[in-house]
């Protein structure tokens, strides 16, 4: 027992493991700012772009939070990719994982929808470049694209919601979800991303500009291009989703023997996905409490196994001998 109390927990140290949290940190931090701006931005034709001015080079800090609310954006794509990456490689993509790898795809196309918004939202002149192109293309008049502007704002406010939603997807499938990175490493990341934000703000020499391009326009100059780049994008992400169809993983799942079970349930508190319940059932004419494995909820890591002390938890698939070898290590491996 003192050598599980002791056991290190070195991949707790590597801020790899927190790719999820620190995402949702920059979201965060985006709709705080997001609030700050709204209260500055009017989201019409004729004012959306003084408005944006005003806020740059007028309001105190307002150049700052506007790049605070850029780069968070930047940095919750990058994360969310990061993410994923790092779920692919460590093999959490397939059952019983599918749920959060989905919700994740789900959640990287709502992270670029929030930010393709944005941008377009702000009606600088590298936004007026694709919307009058747009409204060209599919011969939108002057009341119609006021409605285009306003359409797409309200999306920039109203995707934030779907991001709520599909987090409680995304975190409830996860026992101990860790929301948020330690207190140490987020003052870190808001340190250096504040710094960051400081020292090299967004350019203010639009302002000065008659006329500016995005980067996606300069690599996609008509709508035709754009839209062929918006349905690559999607059918990457529907790819992506699917992908737990194509990887199969033989899901080991643990089982109670209910004559042998006697309701100590050490089994439930040793589980880390807290898949083990308490229910009460007749055996041999006894009403009594055993232990019940919730299925969707295992992930087959044989801890269980090893903390009942009657032997009554069986893994699908693996002897007795070999598995208790395989937990005693998983506990007291040394880095």
């Amino acid at each position: 027992m003192k050598e599980i109390q002791e056991k290190r927990v070195d991949f707790l140290l590597n801020p790899a493991y927190y790719f999820g949290g620190i995402t949702f940190l920059f979201f965060v931090i985006q709709l705080f700012t997001g609030v700050f701006l709204l209260m500055y931005f009017i989201p019409t034709v004729a004012d959306a772009y003084n408005s944006l001015r005003f806020l740059s080079l007028e309001v105190p800090f307002g150049l700052y939070v506007r790049t605070l609310h850029r780069y968070s954006a930047y940095g919750m794509l990058i994360l969310c990719i990061l993410h994923m990456i790092r779920m692919f490689i460590t093999g959490k993509v397939a059952k019983p994982y599918n749920l959060g790898w989905i919700s994740g795809v789900v959640l990287l196309f709502v992270t670029a929808a929030i930010i393709c918004s944005g941008f377009l939202a702000s009606f600088d002149l590298g936004a007026q470049s694709i919307l009058y192109k747009i409204a060209d293309y599919f011969e939108i008049g002057r009341k119609d694209f006021q409605s285009l502007i306003l359409i797409n704002f309200g999306l920039h406010l109203l995707l934030p919601a779907g991001v709520f939603v599909f987090l409680i997807v995304h975190f409830n499938r996860i026992a101990r979800a860790k929301i948020l990175p330690p207190l140490s490493l987020t003052l870190i990341i808001l340190g250096i991303f504040t710094f960051i934000a400081g020292l090299f703000p967004i350019s203010t020499k639009t302002f000065e500009m008659k006329k500016a391009t995005f980067l996606f326009e300069k690599i996609f100059p008509t709508v035709p291009q754009q839209i062929t780049a918006l349905i690559i994008f999607i059918a990457i992400l529907v790819f992506l989703a699917l992908l737990p169809l194509f990887i199969k993983k033989r899901k080991n799942i643990a089982r109670v023997d209910q004559q042998r079970c006697v309701g100590c349930f050490y089994c439930a508190d040793a589980c880390p996905k807290k898949a083990i319940v308490e229910i009460e059932k007749t055996i041999n004419g006894i009403r009594q409490k055993i232990a019940n494995v919730l299925e969707i909820k295992c992930q087959g890591c044989g801890v269980c196994v090893g903390a009942c002390r009657s032997a009554a938890i069986q893994l699908d698939g693996s002897l007795d001998s070999t598995l208790l070898e395989e937990v005693n290590k998983l506990w007291l491996e040394k880095a």
